[in-house]
């Protein structure tokens, strides 16, 4: 079975990806270690951060890529593996750059962005 899509931001579905990779980042909170060396810690979460991998892009690209990522946070709709359905979540974009790659041509080159939840899975 195919995947009807592979993300989406505010809806919006998302082609030209080169990569996409999901982390799964556990987050712990009070981490101690004892004077035998056992750990001591409270469990928070898992919070997801997606790892997505642009292709070239002309300038119409670009823009539309770059306005939903901009935004101060967005919905994120993404494939998850562990549960084999789509999961939705509240993310914000990490800082990422837009390489020029012909300005005749109005071209970008390949870029990453990673996709920061505010919340943990559940």
């Amino acid at each position: 079975m195919a995947l009807a899509y592979q993300i989406k931001i505010n809806g919006n579905d998302i082609s030209k990806l080169t990569d996409y990779v999901v982390g799964r980042n556990k987050l712990y909170a009070s981490a101690e270690r004892n004077m035998q060396g056992d750990l001591k810690t409270s469990f928070i979460g898992i919070f997801p951060k997606v790892e997505l991998g642009f292709t070239y892009l002309n300038r119409d690209e670009m823009s539309y890529i770059t306005t939903l990522l901009d935004n101060a946070s967005f919905t994120l709709e993404w494939w998850d593996a562990q549960s084999k359905s789509y999961k939705t979540g509240t993310f914000y974009a990490a800082d990422y750059d837009t390489p020029l790659f012909d300005s005749n041509k109005e071209l970008y080159k390949p870029f990453k962005v990673r996709l920061v939840a505010f919340n943990k899975l559940t």
